[in-house]
């Protein structure tokens, strides 16, 4: 069982720093239960497990990655196509 500690709960949002290539989690964020700002690692008496927040970020995801793929595939296909076309006009 997770620990009753901020980072793992629902009203929990993590902040982020911006760097020039990616971002990085800060070890503080916002709790919107309590409307103020949080370190990750202190408890609560108000927590509220976010498993069922988890898996549909997981769903998501999965959504998002099947179009992405998708989406490669089709780039993918218009490229072969193009090639096989740029051959037959060789020979």
């Amino acid at each position: 069982m997770k620990k009753s500690i901020c980072k793992n709960c629902t009203h929990y949002s993590s902040y982020y720093k911006k760097w020039s290539s990616h971002f990085s989690r800060l070890n503080n964020g916002f709790c919107s239960k309590h409307q103020k700002q949080q370190i990750q690692f202190e408890n609560c008496e108000d927590f509220k497990d976010n498993e069922k927040k988890e898996k549909m970020r997981e769903k998501r995801l999965f959504t998002h990655l099947e179009h992405a793929l998708e989406s490669i595939n089709c780039i993918s296909q218009i490229l072969k196509e193009k090639v096989d076309d740029s051959t037959l006009e060789e020979d």
